[in-house]
């Protein structure tokens, strides 16, 4: 697919991220506007093995592990910005990286919220929240990635809210001949850190299910792709539920390698018990996949029930098992579902028009224009 860069927006300008450089997101918009033509800083406690040498690194040293490092750091991270000079600052995480731009005092300033950050965060204690109000009350933008958390966030803050929501490259997450749909196997799979609030018990008790109710000719497989502190105990139950030698846990997989993975599957799950947006869900729709998913948080408004794929109770192994059986027992429905999938990624989450979007949105702040994107009241 080409790529659709529109004429520069704003000129040349120096662009500051506070943000944990470890994760693709972050990766994705230094890229990017290096890729623009802007200057680009990125500011991390965490290491940045995958940002290009041309995206300006600066490495954080915390003086703590904890989340006391954030408030540690304001002296540095002010000095920091004072060398750098940045044209525009944005921090992602309200909570954590929120806090730097906060007590960094620039302007302007665009803070990114991801989730957790919103989601849980504030349910701790009243301390939690008042930080949170605060880290979002300091923002000229606040930025979502969907509406449902947009509708969280109005609940801490009253500044602008623009919906930013995470995108993905058509042209990389892309359907690929000799497809596992057209084989003899009928192949699901995820891609999810092994934590309880992505529900891949249910994945497991699902599969589980439809390994005992299905005897028709395709054989089964089970792909479990992430890394977390419930791998050992998601592995026990496999093997109680009798599917181990079905299930197969891969580990890690690098965010390079996952069209290929995606491109084994038949089917993809986010049996999620809270999801603020489902960037994984876009991404298997990209490469042309039905997807199951739990009808939580953002994860509705990337999926058309009964179109692009099926919504499901959450913690509900009878609702998976049963979706399952609708793509076995209707052949034609898995190609259909995986077309009408990426004509939705094409028409609402192709990278390049979201990141078009960031752009816009930068250009209003850094020279105080009316502002050309949307943004919920």
């Amino acid at each position: 697919m080409e790529r659709r860069f529109v004429k520069t927006l704003f000129a040349m300008a120096n662009i500051c991220y506070l943000a944990s450089a470890n994760v693709s997101h972050t990766t994705k918009w230094a890229e990017y506007f290096v890729a623009r033509g802007h200057q680009v800083h990125v500011i991390s406690f965490e290491p940045g093995p995958c940002l290009s040498p041309n995206v300006h690194f600066h490495q954080l040293r915390p003086k703590t592990r904890n989340g006391l490092r954030y408030f540690l750091a304001a002296r540095e991270i002010r000095r920091l910005i004072k060398q750098i000079e940045p044209t525009l600052l944005h921090a992602h995480y309200a909570t954590g990286y929120g806090t730097l731009g906060r007590l960094s005092g620039f302007r302007p300033y665009v803070l990114s919220v991801w989730g957790s950050d919103v989601l849980d965060f504030p349910k701790t204690s009243a301390l939690h929240r008042a930080l949170l109000s605060s880290n979002l009350n300091s923002a000229d933008r606040v930025c979502s990635t969907s509406h449902v958390m947009a509708r969280e966030i109005r609940e801490f803050c009253k500044r602008p809210i623009t919906i930013t929501p995470f995108g993905v490259d058509c042209s990389v997450f892309t359907p690929r001949k000799n497809k596992a749909e057209a084989a003899s196997e009928f192949v699901i799979g995820t891609v999810k850190t092994l934590e309880p609030t992505y529900g891949i018990e249910y994945l497991l008790r699902g599969f589980a299910l439809l390994n005992k109710r299905y005897s028709g000719p395709r054989s089964l497989r089970l792909m479990i792709a992430g890394q977390g502190f419930l791998l050992t105990s998601l592995q026990k139950l496999a093997h109680e539920l009798g599917i181990s030698g079905e299930t197969e846990f891969l580990g890690f997989v690098p965010h390079r390698q996952v069209p290929d993975l995606l491109n084994r599957l038949s089917v993809f799950v986010a049996p999620s018990l809270m999801e603020s947006f489902g960037v994984a869900v876009i991404e298997a729709s990209a490469c042309g996949l039905p997807v199951i998913v739990s009808n939580v948080g953002g994860l509705p408004e990337i999926v058309n029930d009964g179109v692009t794929g099926f919504l499901v109770p959450p913690k509900d192994p009878e609702a998976i098992a049963a979706a399952f059986l609708r793509l076995l027992e209707n052949p034609e429905l898995p190609n259909e579902m995986g077309r009408a999938g990426r004509r939705l990624v094409l028409e609402k989450y192709e990278w390049f028009d979201t990141a078009t979007r960031m752009e816009q949105l930068y250009d209003s702040l850094a020279y105080r224009k009316a502002p050309a994107v949307c943004e919920l009241a």
